[in-house]
């Protein structure tokens, strides 16, 4: 299957995407590729907040916030797979490992590349207002459900009302955690 193809149905066909998956290798390039879109996406935004620090110290905070969103990325890519796993296990007594678990997570990361890109976009125009900010995360998180589903789908051996269940938990968490950030943003 070519790139491209590929790529497309990763977007938009996630069950054919998952019939042909290539092992650990691409989940890890995509999500080194995330994290650093997506620090490159929010250097404007540490711009901003570290511009009352003094010159000296400036450099330093930017390049530590750099370093520190790019380790957060990977951090949070392990984080949300453990969490998916121990759905998988505890709530659909799944039969698969927390390698193909990771696996599927990181294909999630080329959905989140499109949404760093779009969010560095907007904040390139200005302050995004937080109910956008929001409205972002909710679009993109319901783009992810089929890759998480078509994905555990085809590496895990387990009932289909327990993978949506399974699928569904972290979900719902995913968007009542990002909820009451933006909210306490407000």
């Amino acid at each position: 299957m070519s790139f491209l193809q590929s790529t497309y149905n990763l977007f938009f066909d996630q069950k054919s995407f998952f019939e042909n998956r290539n092992g650990l290798r691409v989940p890890i390039i995509l999500t080194l590729v995330y994290a650093v879109v997506s620090t490159v996406a929010g250097i404007p935004i540490m711009m901003s907040t570290a511009a009352g620090i003094p010159s000296e110290l400036f450099g330093i905070l930017i390049g530590t916030a750099a370093v520190s969103s790019v380790i957060s990325a990977v951090v949070v890519w392990f984080a949300v797979s453990a969490f998916f796993f121990a759905c998988l296990k505890f709530v659909g007594y799944a039969e698969c490992s927390y390698k193909q678990v990771l696996e599927v997570c990181g294909y999630v990361s080329a959905i989140l590349i499109v949404q760093s890109v779009f969010t560095g976009l907007v904040s390139l125009i200005g302050a995004a207002p937080a109910v956008l900010l929001l409205l972002f995360e909710g679009v993109f998180l319901l783009w992810s459900i089929p890759v998480w589903y078509f994905g555990f789908a085809s590496v895990c051996n387990i009932d289909e009302k327990k993978l949506r269940l399974s699928v569904a938990v972290p979900v719902i968490v995913m968007a009542v955690i990002t909820s009451a950030g933006v909210i306490l943003a407000l």
